[in-house]
């Protein structure tokens, strides 16, 4: 029956699915741009690519870069040189000063007795031993939390924390997370308790491991500082099977690590003028530091390279941003994250408009995706909207809420509607190399450090383009 309702109705009804169609048309056609741009990064990734060059230099010209040392300033400088060579529209150091901790001569342990070499090196903020070492019995502990039952029998003993990582945990980085604490909380626990040193079992997924792994540690004032090393998984089981036989087993330590005083350094920081918003920037980068042993290409070589390259990609496209996109190589990582610390104060100082951030500090392995820091709902829309453009074709398919990464984490506290991206690359092989003598260029496939370079480059366009759609 005809009514003017019914043709209204149709009327309507004839109007939104045109709408819905103009729409789906539309983000198909986008869709569509989107993927022919990001065949062209990863094309020009693969066969242009500089990241990998660039690590070599990094690595075998300047090498490991602890902040605050005369390498990491060489680094500085370097960095800023190869940054002037692209047509960013500013390159500017940023004022930063650090701690400077220096490990001094090789460290030494051994077996008493029967003079076994156990393999070690002092834990990053570890005061020295005697300049002639000392010598101690052990208490072996499997978790610090277990260490307060033993009560006076710590007192005059090394303590030794022998606890391997979950090796059925995919995510490597979880593993590394449930133990790491031991390694920055032991030392003071220890010495609560009058321990006179302290030993950690590396962070390593490896029984076979016997490179000792470094990393950060912390005391508590007030408290008397001990000697802290970690010990190769290797040396741990070694040390572990000789208090199996005598539970009075000594060890000898020796280190001369020390705090070298404040030093004034930077980070480096190039800027990408945005031609529409140019007062809304796209952060992205990760730390120019390393601990000081290896070469840090892993850590973080390939996270500086890889994102400097990452944006080289773009501009060799031809292509120009709507928003200011800032690279930031921040200083001091690994040791204090002061670099972060101070590129978040000076961006709150001069209330800056940070919409979005992208880190890397994960190596450079094949690039598996992005931890995700914003809302429930943000990260439903990344999902529907960009995963299908990595996940098939170019086996990125992690697009997760997660961690925004240290260093963006730190100056993020600032920023907290900032939409923040944390490169994640295949997790299985990090922390066999992670903060160890084993982290140089050689451990770095090209083909995987480009592969993540153009995955990063992809994520950085679609940012750009699509960032206030969140």
């Amino acid at each position: 029956m005809f009514t003017p309702q019914n043709t209204t109705k149709r009327m309507k009804r004839t109007i939104l699915l045109t709408l819905l169609s103009i729409s789906t048309f539309t983000q198909g056609a986008f869709a569509q741009q989107d993927s022919i741009m990001l065949d062209k990064i990863y094309h020009e990734s693969f066969y242009n690519g500089q990241a990998y060059d660039n690590l070599h230099h990094l690595t075998k010209k300047i090498g490991h870069r602890i902040a605050g040392s005369p390498r990491a300033d060489k680094a500085v400088a370097w960095s800023k040189s190869i940054m002037e060579e692209l047509p960013f529209d500013r390159v500017y150091l940023q004022d930063v000063k650090v701690p400077y901790w220096d490990r001094g001569p090789q460290e030494k342990a051994y077996l008493v007795g029967s003079n076994e070499p156990l393999s070690v090196l002092a834990l990053g903020g570890s005061v020295s031993t005697p300049a002639k070492g000392l010598v101690a019995e052990v208490i072996e502990v499997e978790l610090l939390s277990d260490l307060k039952k033993y009560g006076d029998q710590v007192r005059g003993k090394i303590v030794f924390i022998n606890k391997p990582w979950d090796e059925s945990i995919v995510e490597t980085g979880v593993a590394y997370g449930l133990n790491s604490s031991q390694r920055s909380r032991g030392p003071a626990e220890a010495a609560k308790l009058g321990a006179v040193a302290y030993l950690f079992r590396s962070l390593s997924s490896s029984k076979t491991d016997d490179y000792p792994h470094t990393g950060g540690t912390g005391y508590v004032k007030g408290i008397d500082s001990i000697p802290a090393m970690a010990i190769s998984a290797t040396s741990a089981i070694k040390l572990s099977n000789a208090l199996k036989a005598n539970l009075h087993t000594k060890v000898y330590l020796e280190q001369h690590a020390a705090w070298k005083g404040i030093v004034h350094t930077h980070n480096v920081i190039a800027e990408w003028k945005g031609q529409q918003s140019p007062d809304k920037i796209i952060t992205i980068g990760g730390h120019i530091d390393s601990w000081d042993v290896g070469e840090g290409a892993h850590d973080n070589g390939t996270g500086t390279m890889g994102t400097l390259d990452a944006i080289r990609t773009l501009m060799a496209l031809g292509y120009q941003p709507k928003h200011t996109i800032r690279l930031v190589f921040y200083m001091n990582e690994e040791n204090g994250v002061h670099g972060a610390s101070a590129y978040g104060q000076i961006a709150k100082d001069k209330q800056e408009q940070i919409i979005a951030a992208i880190e890397s500090d994960a190596g450079g392995f094949a690039p598996r995706g992005f931890d995700i820091k914003a809302s429930a709902d943000r990260v439903a829309w990344i999902q529907q909207h960009w995963k299908p453009l990595f996940d098939q074709k170019f086996w990125v398919s992690r697009f997760l809420q997660g961690s925004p990464g240290v260093d963006s984490g730190v100056w993020g506290k600032h920023f907290p509607n900032t939409v923040m991206f944390n490169f994640r690359p295949d997790p299985h092989r990090y922390f066999d190399l992670h903060h160890t003598a084993k982290d140089v260029f050689e451990a770095v496939d090209k083909r995987e450090l480009q592969s993540g370079v153009a995955a990063i480059a992809s994520l950085l366009y679609l940012v750009d383009q699509q960032i206030d759609q969140l």
